[in-house]
């Protein structure tokens, strides 16, 4: 359970990731703060398992003392002549010995299982370091795609049609204004021109009676 999570991402495509995504951003943060719980709980394993081998460690080393001790006792024993001691003696120290194969068996085994959680520890930690240095690209690429299906379904929704036949009325309003401005500077232009004429014509009576 402790690599379960950091081994299920490594193991999953960019593109499946993403598409199970509704906020990228946050929810790739929310993956990062559970492997960093996950990774903490790895650590404390690791703490504990190097703590019990080291008591197994200490207590081998204390039987191995009290076995030395026992030896010593029992020679000393001998030397006395109390021979019923010196077997009781002897009969503890073999004890101990037993105690210390047990306890450095038992070391030997934690010693193993510690180090193999540690370049476990180590492995999630590469990998966790990976995911945060690449996590702001993963969710710009994850933002990129919801951005895309947005815009998508987005173009999908406008009514093309009836735009453009919008934009084919309002152009035929500009031209029809365009032509009816065109129209009248042209009529206004020929009642100038035609009221000068009319002077004209009244000037030119004007002054033939003034001849006469």
């Amino acid at each position: 359970m402790v690599f379960k999570r950091i081994r299920d991402f490594t193991t999953a495509t960019i593109h499946e990731w993403i598409d199970n995504l509704e906020d990228p951003m946050m929810m790739l943060k929310q993956y990062v703060r559970d492997m960093e719980a996950e990774i903490e709980k790895a650590e404390r394993a690791v703490a504990k398992q190097k703590a019990m081998a080291d008591k197994f460690q200490r207590q081998a080393d204390e039987a191995r003392k009290m076995a030395a001790k026992r030896a010593g006792q029992a020679q000393l024993a001998v030397e006395a002549g109390e021979e019923d001691l010196a077997r009781q003696a002897l009969h503890s120290k073999l004890q101990y010995e037993e105690q210390v194969n047990e306890y450095e068996a038992l070391f030997e085994d934690a010693e193993v299982q510690q180090q193999e959680l540690m370049k476990k520890l180590i492995e999630m930690k590469e990998r966790y370091q990976l995911l945060k240095d690449h996590k702001h690209a993963m969710a710009a690429k994850a933002q990129a795609v919801k951005t895309k299906e947005a815009m998508t379904d987005t173009f999908a929704k406008l009514d093309c049609e009836r735009l453009m036949n919008s934009f084919s009325r309002i152009e035929e309003k500009i031209l029809e204004m365009q032509h009816r401005t065109t129209l009248r500077d042209t009529n206004d232009s020929y009642a100038v021109r035609m009221t000068k004429l009319e002077h004209q014509e009244a000037v030119e009576k004007e002054l033939n009676k003034l001849k006469a």
